[in-house]
């Protein structure tokens, strides 16, 4: 397996404990938010895809670290009651959409749309290397 596969995948376990982790009585979209995850999951999208969260929503892109900037991604809000909001951000043309909790359809064209993008490092995180900002400076 490669090395992105893996990263992406280790997305999505983390990102499965993250819904897990709480009751359904405090956060009744978790059963929505499991329910989507297992069927990206079963049909092999954890292993194109990174899965991320910030506060509730879920994060899928082509980024093989965590941090968005203006790169193309998909923001999913879980409503309970099996809505959901898809917002889609691809070249800064944004667009929202509610919908029912469903890979079909709607969402499905978004994650096509999302895996034609390029896979892409982003190191918003990461500190410079001291020494090769030696090199960089010759």
């Amino acid at each position: 397996m490669k090395q992105i596969e893996n990263d992406f995948i280790e997305s999505w376990n983390l990102i499965e404990n993250f819904y897990q982790g709480y009751n359904d009585d405090k956060r009744p979209f978790n059963c929505d938010a499991l329910k989507l995850i297992k069927e990206m999951r079963n049909l092999g999208l954890d292993k194109d895809l990174r899965a991320g969260q910030s506060l509730w929503f879920l994060l899928l892109s082509r980024n093989r670290n965590h941090g968005l900037d203006k790169e193309p991604h998909l923001q999913i809000t879980f409503l309970g009651e099996n809505k959901m909001v898809i917002n889609s951000n691809f070249n800064g043309e944004k667009v929202s959409k509610e919908i029912e909790v469903n890979y079909k359809g709607y969402f499905e064209d978004m994650i096509n749309k999302l895996l034609k993008e390029k896979i892409t490092w982003n190191d918003y995180d990461i500190d410079p290397d001291p020494l090769l900002d030696l090199f960089n400076n010759e």
